[in-house]
């Protein structure tokens, strides 16, 4: 009985090891499969971050991210932007016309850095535009739309967003 046991929990810990395996890069592609719109050395993320499936636009600035933060499903971080003059996008004046769809002339290209801190937890669909600093130890409620800078340990929700918590206040 004693070694049916033993034989089971050995059979069990290989079933275990193989599906660790076999699941890994899927894990792997599902937690770090982020795309970057523009030069990818503007985007740093620091040790042992998830960025999951997360937009990284950084056309109009660079875009640091810190140790340990999570990002959930369908983050976007953009710096991206466009001049607009006399109420229109710049590209449209057929004096600045340069012949692109209107990313050359009028997308500044910096000036809107986003900067996130460490133990930083993005939820899904949150939207940081730049330029802005979230500090460390945040939550980012999933949907918010942030245009500001917060500090450390906020709670951070609502569009456009605000603070509304602290996370040491969570246990």
């Amino acid at each position: 009985m004693k070694l049916q046991k033993e034989l089971k929990g050995w059979a069990e810990s290989r079933k275990r090891s193989m599906a660790r395996r076999l699941m890994k890069p899927f894990l792997r592609y599902f937690y770090d499969t982020h795309y970057v719109i523009g030069p990818q050395n503007r985007l740093v993320v620091g040790e042992r971050s998830a960025l999951a499936n997360t937009l990284f636009n950084v056309a109009s600035g660079d875009i640091t991210v810190g140790n340990r933060s999570i990002f959930g499903q369908g983050v976007m971080v953009i710096t991206g932007r466009h001049n607009f003059r006399n109420g229109m996008r710049v590209s449209l004046d057929p004096l600045e016309d340069d012949g692109s769809w209107g990313g050359n002339s009028e997308v500044p290209t910096s000036g809107f850095d986003i900067e996130i801190g460490s133990g930083v937890f993005v939820a899904s669909g949150a939207i940081i535009l730049g330029k802005c600093k979230i500090g460390s130890n945040c939550i980012v409620a999933a949907g918010a739309v942030v245009t500001k800078d917060f500090p450390d340990f906020s709670v951070i929700a609502g569009v456009p967003a605000i603070r509304i918590g602290d996370t040491r206040d969570r246990l």
